[in-house]
């Protein structure tokens, strides 16, 4: 999976602190600052892309660790598995029987 910073500045941010619980201290790859950023999440699976746009995160401002909390990755996941399932249902089947002259 893929992320992909998108701007930084936007005011929204804000609202979503509190959605996301308790923010991290620092990053744990390089205990560098964590600033809350929003990304595009990616997933290319099967010869699809799946996208989720405009997602927050954590981003570290040393290394760009990027860190999505548990309930936006869930969710995408679940985002995923419902456009599969979808994909599933819409395969076109043949009929086997032919019909005789």
């Amino acid at each position: 999976m893929t992320e992909k910073k998108v701007n930084p500045q936007d005011p929204d941010l804000e609202k979503y602190r509190s959605l996301l619980g308790e923010e991290p201290e620092a990053c744990e790859a390089c205990g560098g600052a964590l600033a809350l950023e929003k990304v595009n999440l990616e997933d290319y699976q099967g010869g699809k892309l799946y996208m989720m746009e405009a997602v927050p995160a954590y981003v570290c401002q040393e290394c760009g660790e990027v860190w999505v909390p548990e309930p936006l990755m869930e969710e995408f996941e679940k985002m995923i598995a419902t456009a599969k399932a979808k994909d599933t249902a819409n395969v076109p089947t043949k009929n086997k029987k032919e019909r005789k002259k």
